[in-house]
């Protein structure tokens, strides 16, 4: 799973995100569920006009309605966006906001037929951006005792990583818009919310290891880092490729996954052929991107890091170092 990441962009020089330029600079390094946080979006607009969702264009700010979306035209081109987005899921039937806490990761075996996720998973498509998300691995201490260790992990030279996320609008109810509700005055305005997709780590569910271990062989693992990411966690977000940061590019997975089932900007089709397409085509990206996802982890690499990451309270550069180099100070 993923229930903590980290996600650090400075504009001391010109920073993009898969081909969306920033405005201002970004600097989380504690981002927990309910938490706002950005996403990117390929929406498809009108060759004649270029409409705007509210509070959108390349700015990491929050918007009104998806009532714009509704308009766009269906043959365009396609614009890549960057929106906030509350982290957990909110789908436009919750009644509650703390529907969230409890869908901040969906899991990808089930998201077409689970309720929560299953109008996002063919109309939802978005990715989210991280420098790296940290993971508590559990172990058994020489004593017996239970163990867990918070570790970092991410891409070794830097660059971001971006994961197969979920968007969907919630129209906040007059009830929870008063005073300390955290939406104060907003009853009847559009959130958007999304999630992260995940899906088995190496060596574990459809890779399990279980057997080959019991008949003395090795879990299947193409490297070092599949090895660790199977031995810290069971579940693995699941990462996009990008070729470069500055530039969209329809080779990337990312690209493909923001256009599959109904793009951003789109209306929703009224006859079955076309809804049954447009689930046939998230369908086979989602298999893409699954059969894909340990290529990507290759250049990753993960440390330990301070176990004050554990409070949300707690958000400093420091919470990304290596734990070994923290105890150098003191």
């Amino acid at each position: 799973m993923c229930g903590r990441y980290a996600l650090e962009l400075a504009l001391e020089h010109t920073q993009y995100l898969a081909g969306v330029q920033l405005t201002e600079p970004i600097a989380n390094y504690n981002v927990a569920p309910t938490h706002t946080v950005p996403i990117l979006v390929d929406r498809l607009f009108g060759d004649e006009t270029l409409e705007v969702m509210p509070g959108s264009t390349a700015s990491f700010a929050p918007h009104a309605s998806p009532d714009a979306a509704a308009s766009a035209p269906a043959q365009g081109r396609f614009v890549r966006e960057m929106h906030a987005a509350r982290w957990g899921l909110l789908p436009g039937w919750a009644k509650d906001p703390s529907f969230a806490s409890r869908a901040f990761n969906a899991r990808s075996e089930t998201i077409f037929t689970k309720p929560t996720f299953r109008e996002a998973a063919v109309a939802g498509h978005c990715a989210v951006p991280v420098s790296g998300y940290y993971e508590w691995k559990t172990e058994t201490t020489a004593a017996g005792k239970t163990a867990k260790t918070p570790y970092f992990v991410h891409r070794a030279d830097g660059r971001p990583i971006y994961f197969a996320g979920l968007y969907e609008w919630w129209k906040i109810p007059d009830e929870f818009a008063g005073p300390a509700s955290g939406f104060e005055g907003q009853g009847g305005q559009w959130l958007l919310s999304c999630s992260i997709i995940t899906m088995d780590s190496p060596g574990n569910g459809e890779f399990d290891s279980g057997i080959l271990a019991d008949l003395g062989g090795e879990a299947p693992y193409a490297n070092q880092i599949e090895k660790q990411l199977g031995q810290l966690h069971n579940r693995l977000p699941i990462p996009l490729s990008v070729a470069d940061d500055r530039d969209v590019s329809e080779s990337d997975s990312l690209t493909f996954w923001l256009r599959s089932g109904r793009a951003a900007g789109t209306r929703k089709p009224a006859d079955a052929a076309s809804k049954l397409h447009q689930r046939q085509s998230a369908e086979a990206a989602l298999a893409h991107l699954r059969e894909q996802a340990f290529a990507q982890t290759a250049g990753w690499a993960m440390h330990p890091v301070s176990k004050d990451v554990g409070n949300v309270s707690n958000n400093a550069p420091y919470l990304i170092e290596p734990a070994e180099d923290l105890l150098t100070g003191l």
